[in-house]
């Protein structure tokens, strides 16, 4: 891998002192050519009313171009020659994962904006056992939500303490902009009763085959109150098969917008997953519901030590949690929620705005525009 990542390394590097730079290209990846969503797309749509990226033209890289239509932009095939040639042409990338596709090829002058795609537990980065080829020192702009977010990605990625913009994510912009009437838009689509509040369940990744909730016991103690909104992974993209759920179990795993998810659920339950940090910062209940928690800790690791560290510790059984659902108190959930929030994360509102004007102030050093 190591000679892979070199000799394709060198190659890219010296096919780029034939291909001219477009002072005026922008490429976008998000989740490595999989979608076309989150803070790359979000800054997407910005950049595109912003009267100082007038003459700017994009392109978007996909695993399968075909499958995304993208208005005002063009597309390429990810890790085909025709996308290295574009990243070499391009003066600004944006990604929340990656551009390089785990090679270094990035010339002078390029402005690489990594969003990131969230803040979690997890460990990841060169913390992963037998990992220690993440290297952010080349990114420019890194979209940051707090000191925990600093720390971790300056260790464990190699980022730079100067790339930091403490902004949290772009993509996050939106779950404040929110009104009454999406609520009513969003339940209607989602076609959830009037009369019941919403559940909201995300499970991480695991590199395992991890032992399913009990659905239907879920469905027995929680049905007359609530439904259940259930959305994998994206690595995962399978859900159980739910029998006689009468409407309480509701597949949400390839809905386009998770934010809308996020705004009309009253509850997260989650597991090692980032949406803490996301639902988060609307400061409603969240239950960590991880059955696993010691395999997961010793096989993938963790940062934070839930146990301790989240609100009313980890429920290991689905038995633990639906009572802690029932029995809550709803306002002092919320309160404890948004101080173990605040501990982590952060996000003033403008992280859109604040990463175009980190671009622009960037261009205009490089460019003299």
């Amino acid at each position: 891998m190591t000679i892979y990542k070199t000799t394709m390394s060198a190659a890219i590097k010296t096919l780029g002192i034939f291909v001219k730079r477009d002072d005026f290209l922008v490429l976008f990846v998000s989740y490595s050519g999989k979608k076309f969503d989150d803070s790359p797309l979000v800054l997407f749509e910005a950049m595109k009313a912003d009267q100082r990226f007038k003459d700017f033209h994009f392109v978007w890289a996909f695993e399968e171009p075909t499958k995304f239509k993208v208005e005002n932009a063009d597309t390429v095939k990810i890790d085909s020659l025709k996308y290295f040639i574009t990243a070499l042409k391009a003066k600004i990338w944006i990604t929340n994962v990656n551009i390089e596709r785990g090679l270094s090829f990035k010339k002078e002058g390029t402005i690489l904006l990594n969003s990131w795609h969230g803040t979690g537990p997890k460990k990841n980065g060169n913390a992963i056992k037998s990992r220690n080829d993440y290297d952010f020192s080349n990114v420019d702009i890194f979209c940051c939500d707090g000191e925990y977010t600093k720390n971790h990605f300056v260790k464990w990625f190699n980022a730079r303490e100067s790339s930091m913009l403490w902004c949290g994510r772009p993509r996050e912009d939106e779950l404040f902009e929110f009104t009454d009437a999406d609520t009513i838009r969003i339940r209607k689509k989602l076609n959830i009763p009037d009369e019941k509040q919403v559940l909201l369940y995300m499970p991480t990744w695991r590199d395992y085959e991890n032992q399913d909730a009990d659905y239907s016991l879920w469905e027995k103690r929680l049905g007359d109150k609530y439904v259940l909104l259930c959305r994998t992974h994206h690595f995962d993209m399978k859900v159980k098969s739910v029998e006689n759920s009468n409407g309480f179990f509701i597949d949400v795993t390839t809905y386009p917008n998770v934010n809308e998810l996020y705004w009309v659920a009253d509850i997260l339950i989650s597991d090692y997953s980032s949406a803490f940090f996301d639902f988060g910062l609307l400061g409603k209940p969240m239950f960590c519901f991880a059955n696993d928690y010691d395999k997961f800790a010793s096989v993938t690791g963790l940062f934070i030590d839930l146990r301790s560290e989240f609100p009313n510790g980890i429920m290991e059984s689905d038995e633990d949690l639906i009572s802690s659902i029932c029995k809550m108190d709803y306002d002092r959930e919320c309160e404890k929620i948004k101080q173990y929030v605040a501990k982590y994360v952060s996000h003033p509102m403008n992280a859109t705005q604040a990463c175009l004007d980190r671009i622009y102030e960037l261009l205009y050093r490089t460019n003299d525009l």
